[in-house]
């Protein structure tokens, strides 16, 4: 999997083939085929070990943290993951507005790790801890900071923001809003 992840990083996933990928890693095309029965599954097997899923579930797994501790950790572990996984972020960057195929994998992992943290969020608000609100534009906007701000973070050389301070500010504004509460101010 990580040899096909680095091939279809290099090489682009609609020009890469099983044949090319078996040679690389030393082992032959049926046995490629008994583990993936095609390159799309071999793609997504090889997204999947290397996403933000796994590290996701483990935070969330029944944690009694107030949830602007879990959100942090979220933030950290999926800010650390963008930077170690390039070849993922490259596949889904490349080819994922043009290869069905790519599109599909990035849709399903984004679609789950969306879920997942709409659960968190909704649990939450089940609990008394955050106030009731769309969890969908939550999640998805925590998530698109995090991305937008790990592939801006050479555009911006000015910021005198570390990481930690980044994501701490950003959950802060996330949590709290921008809105003056006019009832308390």
């Amino acid at each position: 999997m990580d040899t096909a992840l680095l091939m279809f990083a290099e090489g682009g996933f609609a020009r890469t083939t099983v044949k090319d990928i078996a040679t690389s890693a030393g082992i032959s095309n049926g046995l490629m085929y008994h583990y993936f029965p095609s390159k799309e599954k071999l793609l997504e097997a090889a997204i999947e070990k290397h996403s933000f899923l796994p590290h996701l579930r483990v935070i969330l797994k029944g944690t009694e943290e107030p949830c602007r501790e879990v959100l942090k950790k979220i933030a950290a572990r999926f800010s650390d993951i963008l930077k170690q996984e390039n070849n993922s972020i490259r596949i889904l960057l490349q080819e994922g507005h043009s290869n069905a195929e790519v599109k599909k994998v990035w849709d399903s992992l984004s679609s789950e790790g969306s879920l997942i943290l709409q659960q968190y969020l909704s649990s939450r608000i089940a609990a008394g801890e955050l106030k009731p609100h769309n969890t969908e534009v939550t999640a998805r906007c925590l998530f698109s900071i995090l991305f937008m701000f790990s592939f801006t973070r050479d555009i911006f050389k000015s910021s005198n923001l570390s990481d930690s301070q980044f994501i701490e500010e950003s959950i802060d504004s996330i949590l709290n809003g921008i809105q003056k509460n006019n009832n308390h101010d």
